[in-house]
């Protein structure tokens, strides 16, 4: 079992099912490399997420596709075969955790979704 804490962007809006009696939240996150590959460019990671309950609830009202997005859980990979008939290998995470990322806050600050009320000059005692 391998645990990681991954920082990204949505690729997509989350999507939501029933399964059974559990509501499940599935989404894919991108991570950018801090490094240059061969050809000087930055590599993508792309993880498929999982997320059950009410984590993903709050995932699918608050987070829509471009948002950054912290996550930590359980990694795992899926192998598989293509139309084509090709191998394909993704990477997946079992979500346990997540966080909106410090720019994200600063963003909805700036926007005025957080409220910061006023105080007037009278209203201080010096």
């Amino acid at each position: 079992m391998i645990s990681a804490t991954i920082i990204g962007r949505l690729t997509r809006d989350p999507e939501q099912q029933q399964v059974g009696q559990y509501n499940v939240t599935r989404f894919t996150v991108a991570s950018n490399s801090t490094r240059k590959n061969r050809e000087g460019e930055y590599d993508n990671t792309f993880v498929r997420c999982t997320v059950f309950g009410r984590q993903g609830d709050v995932i699918a009202q608050r987070f829509q596709k471009g948002q950054p997005i912290i996550v930590s859980g359980e990694l795992s990979t899926s192998t598989w075969k293509d139309k084509q008939g090709q191998d394909r290998t993704s990477v997946e995470m079992s979500v346990q955790n997540f966080s909106f990322t410090l720019q994200d806050r600063f963003q909805n600050q700036s926007s005025g979704q957080d409220h910061v009320e006023e105080v007037s000059d009278d209203d201080m005692p010096f």
